[in-house]
Formats: C-alpha cells, structure tokens, sequence
C-alpha cells in the first residue's frame, strides 16, 4: 500500500523519508507527545482537525510530496 495522505500517521512517521516531509511542513510532528495519540488516523484525518493549525495549501503541498514521493 502507498504511503500517501490516506495512510496512517504512524506509518508516515516510521518511514524516514516521508518522516521528513511531515518534518518539512510541520515541524516537531514526529517528536510531540501528543502526535503518539493520532497515530491511529489517517493523516488527512489528523490535518482536517482545526487544532491542527494546518492551512489547505499545507495539507495539499504535503499530500503532492508524498505522491510524487511514490513510496
């Protein structure tokens, strides 16, 4: 399965290139406490929450590195 916005925050963490993507667009997501409770979401699920602060252009830049990624 690729590893796009659809997979799980725990799995885009786990993998250090799409790790470093997250780390690009939202800096200090693979090492907040908190981020350990969404690892079950998706990470479009986890982006869509407003206490995520994260702006639609973010979300859709994240979503077109990780595609073009192709992992």
């Amino acid at each position: 399965m690729p590893l796009n916005v659809n997979s799980k925050v725990k799995d885009l963490i786990e993998n250090p290139e799409t790790a470093k993507i997250l780390e690009k667009y939202m800096p200090g997501i693979t090492t907040h406490p908190g981020t350990k409770a969404a690892y079950g979401m998706t990470l479009k699920a986890l982006m869509a929450f407003p206490q995520a602060k994260i702006s639609k252009e973010t979300a859709e830049a994240v979503a077109r590195e990780l595609e073009e990624l192709g992992l």
